[in-house]
């Protein structure tokens, strides 16, 4: 479990690499990405069980996060890398041409880390219940 301290310290962290992304693409939403910093960093690096050495599309065994919100990229593009699943290096990327980084995270690009589209604000909403009444399923077996 991490501490406070090193939660705290994170969420600074994070919030510069949004601050970098955003000036650097010159082009995305840094107010919701920098307004959900604490919750991203307490699930990635303290509540989630998660292992970025492991990921699979499946999520079997592990806590899955879902995106509903895709302007928030920048946040969770960045506790995906400094949770491991890529090279911090690669936030330079963020919404450039080829970049595995856009402006809403997609499945099509490979980053790991990223198991559904996002798009649409609440879109995830019906996904969310479906993936509950499966896993629920699951643990009555």
């Amino acid at each position: 479990m991490e501490t406070i301290i090193s939660l705290k310290a994170m969420g600074s962290q994070v919030r510069r690499d949004i601050l970098r992304m955003v000036h650097g693409a010159k082009s995305g939403h840094p107010g919701g990405s920098l307004g959900c910093v604490e919750l991203l960093v307490a699930l990635y690096f303290d509540i989630m069980n998660h292992d970025p050495d492991t990921f699979e599309m499946s999520g079997l065994g592990q806590d899955v996060f879902l995106l509903s919100n895709g302007h928030i990229s920048p946040a969770w593009y960045s506790v995906l890398a400094r949770s491991g699943y890529f090279d911090i290096a690669e936030l330079a990327t963020f919404r450039k041409l080829n970049s595995r980084l856009q402006g809403h995270p997609a499945t099509h690009e490979g980053l790991p880390g990223v198991r559904f589209a996002s798009g649409s604000l609440g879109g995830k909403d019906s996904l969310v219940l479906l993936e509950w009444r499966w896993g629920k399923q699951l643990d009555e077996v």
